[in-house]
């Protein structure tokens, strides 16, 4: 069935996006001097590729719409480049999040521009045009365009869920650091694009919701019973869900050290809830499970 190709990658597209598909990003170990063999067929991958570049055209719109709505002053009069210098940075996401719309802008010139340049070369997405008498470019994997809308996509959602700002800016850190790998030119009008020292390895890929671990207090610390089979955050990341004096937490287990958080650095794990204990009623779905009656056979 030779539509069989085109006939997954539409239907992944239209209803599919929840699939747990494994994500293909390139690593260099050491200087590479060798390139493999490929065959020659212009037509693999097309309509992934249109559908990346059309996925981050929409982050870029919903990012820049977002924008708006929260300053007047950045309004659709203000020229592009103005709008990225007026972006407030008073924290680390804030400070992200200006250098995704900066990394965005360059798309949406080259995407809505007459002389801006889009073409698929050598596993590279390759954007360019001359703009106010600037070059702007930005050549970036099709798994780089994938991350910039998982970015803005998790950072626009953040808001509707209980998590807290240090965990958004945990992931949204993990994710900017995987997209910037991703990159292997930039250029615009301050030529270099900003990054930031990473504080810590956040599993982005996947995590497990746990709301019956064993906690205990001692002195100034919480311990949290992990043992040892799941003990190793990178294969195991998780997220203890725990309620202390009437008000849910949600502490990744990269914040446990040892098995152990001091009681003073908790707040930063403090759920975001109308009433300080209480998920949104989508989370039941993630920790349905069925209470066992000792006897009755597993059916």
């Amino acid at each position: 069935m030779k539509q069989l190709p085109s006939l997954l990658t539409q239907f992944r597209t239209m209803f599919a996006g929840e699939w747990s598909c494994t994500e293909y990003r390139q690593i260099d170990l050491y200087d590479k001097k060798k390139k493999l063999i490929f065959l020659d067929d212009v037509s693999v991958n097309t309509a992934d590729i249109l559908n990346n570049i059309n996925a981050a055209r929409l982050a870029q719109m919903a990012l820049s719409d977002f924008i708006d709505s929260q300053d007047p002053n950045l309004s659709e009069g203000t020229a592009s480049w103005q709008k990225y210098l007026a972006l407030p940075r008073n924290t680390h996401t804030e400070k992200m999040v200006a250098e995704v719309f900066r990394i965005l802008r360059i798309l949406r010139i080259a995407v809505t521009h007459t002389a801006g340049r889009i073409e698929n070369r050598d596993g590279l997405i390759r954007m360019s045009c001359t703009f106010s008498r600037c070059s702007l470019s930005l050549n970036i994997t099709p798994a780089g365009l994938r991350l910039l809308g998982s970015f803005v996509y998790y950072y626009l959602d953040s808001a509707s869920q209980p998590y807290s700002t240090m965990y958004v800016e945990w992931m949204l850190s993990q994710y900017f650091t995987d997209l910037v790998t991703e990159i292997r030119k930039f250029s615009d009008e301050d030529r270099v694009l900003f990054q930031f020292q990473q504080k810590v390895y956040f599993n982005r890929h996947f995590r497990f919701d746990c709301d019956n671990h064993r906690l205990r207090r001692e002195d100034e610390s919480y311990i949290f019973d992990i043992g040892k089979l799941h003990e190793n955050a990178a294969i195991y990341p998780i997220d203890f869900f725990t309620v202390l004096g009437g008000t849910l937490y949600i502490v990744p287990v990269e914040a446990v050290h040892n098995g152990r958080v001091q009681a003073d650095q908790m707040d930063p794990w403090k759920a975001r809830c109308p009433d300080k204990v209480s998920l949104p009623a989508a989370y039941r779905e993630r920790f349905g499970r069925e209470h066992m009656i000792v006897g009755l056979p597993m059916t």
